[in-house]
């Protein structure tokens, strides 16, 4: 809720505040008569000030005409005014700090009278910062996956391949294919609709096109063609063909065949300032050994703050843990409320985690002054300025429009507070 112009003096209020479970608050409120009648004259001289009236001047109407005319206009208003302002005045006077959405109901009013109600609201829950330390946590290992640097090189050489026309043979998986699909029903399976018709880039087996086209791809040669019912997914884009079969037309226009570059000094020379083949693995290497460490990090630090929370544990609202599962699911327009309810049920404990383990990082960091300083920002935007041979402060405009500075102060933030952490507890070394 927001206020007018004019706050009103709590004092003036009969105001009780009742505590409920999961930082829940009610606050009983009682405006006396007084009170709404004062508003009320204010009401009546904004519409004396701003009415038109065919006999008396701009601003000069009588306050009777004015309530003779607009009476239950002006009614509504004083008592929509005087709920929002009495409620504000309230919620201040009682130095609460609403995060959901304020909520009236059981709302009495007789003309003349006083007006009473309730507002319900979820209050920011107060955030206990007791034991930080004296944890033992060891790192998790997180390897190397095998055949990982393989893979990297054979990605190397796709991005690199020259691709071949191919006249004939059946596409496999890692061809480029232009097709084009037709369907041959309608939404409701009747009429056949030979118009509908779209040419599409695929790459097999990039699950760029559903398994049943990319199957029936397969049995096809170049300037052929063939009918086939395809399956459509319960998630598909399109509401009309989810979970349902359809008829399609597919011609196979052509067939595209990547020529792979040979692993050798050659190809490492031509995708980087690499002397040879040898020293092109090794750079792959040290890149993936980098990674499995920052997850390693990562992993560590998920362990740290969980144990952290888990020794001042506190009641979150819900309305900030469903707030949270929200921006985790996204767009929800056509799943099935039954499987939505489901999906929200499931992420809860993860989701309750998540805000309890944001809210208790941030006093941390306010508690113990962790975040850096504008000086230690503009240090970090002069280092990415160097390493991307740009102007310090074209990149500073840039990130500051796009909202790049408060993501690098948030991920220096976040540094500061790992390395606190850490510095309270025993990290020990996986055997």
């Amino acid at each position: 809720m927001k206020s007018g112009a004019t706050p009103l003096d709590a004092s003036r209020l009969d105001v009780t505040v009742t505590e409920g479970e999961r930082c829940r608050r009610t606050v009983k409120v009682a405006v006396p008569a007084e009170v709404v009648d004062a508003e009320r004259m204010a009401v009546v001289r904004k519409y004396s000030s701003r009415v038109k009236m065919r006999g008396f001047r701009k601003g000069r109407i009588p306050m009777r005409v004015v309530l003779q005319h607009y009476g239950r206009a002006i009614e509504e208003e004083t008592v929509q005014t005087s709920v929002r302002k009495a409620c504000d005045a309230a919620i201040v006077a009682n130095e609460l700090q609403p995060v959901s959405d304020v909520e009236v109901k059981d709302l009495q009013f007789e003309g003349g009278k006083r007006i009473s109600f309730e507002a319900s609201f979820d209050v920011r829950p107060e955030v206990p910062m007791g034991r930080l330390g004296g944890f033992r946590v060891e790192r998790p290992r997180v390897p190397v996956p095998e055949g990982a640097a393989d893979e990297i090189l054979k990605g190397l050489r796709r991005d690199h391949a020259a691709w071949r026309t191919e006249e004939s043979g059946s596409p496999e998986t890692g061809d480029s294919v232009t097709v084009e699909l037709t369907r041959l029903d309608g939404a409701d399976g009747g009429d056949r609709d030979g118009d509908a018709s779209r040419r599409y880039e695929i790459v097999l087996g990039e699950g760029q096109a559903l398994p049943d086209i990319e199957d029936a791809i397969r049995t096809l040669a170049p300037g052929t063609a063939g009918e086939f019912d395809v399956g459509f997914p319960d998630d598909f884009g399109d509401e009309a063909r989810r979970g349902r079969r359809h008829r399609l037309r597919i011609e196979l226009v052509s067939r595209r065949v990547p020529e792979l570059p040979a692993l050798d000094d050659a190809f490492a020379r031509s995708v980087g300032d690499f002397e040879d083949l040898a020293a092109l693995r090794a750079r792959v290497d040290e890149d993936l050994e980098r990674e499995a460490r920052a997850r390693a990090e990562s992993e560590l630090r998920d362990r740290l703050l969980r144990l952290v929370v888990e020794a001042n544990d506190f009641e979150v609202p819900d309305s900030m843990v469903e707030g949270y599962t929200d921006a985790v699911i996204g767009d929800a327009n056509g799943v099935d409320p039954e499987e939505l309810s489901d999906l929200r049920k499931e992420l809860r404990p993860s989701a309750e985690m998540a805000v309890k383990r944001d809210l208790l990082a941030n006093r941390i960091v306010d508690e113990h002054g962790l975040r850096p300083s504008a000086d230690e920002v503009g240090a970090r935007v002069d280092e990415l300025a160097r390493r991307a041979n740009q102007s310090p402060g074209r990149l500073r405009a840039r990130l500051k429009k796009s909202g790049g500075l408060r993501n690098i102060e948030r991920t220096l933030t976040d540094a500061r507070l790992f390395e606190f952490l850490k510095s309270r507890s025993e990290i020990t070394e996986p055997d």
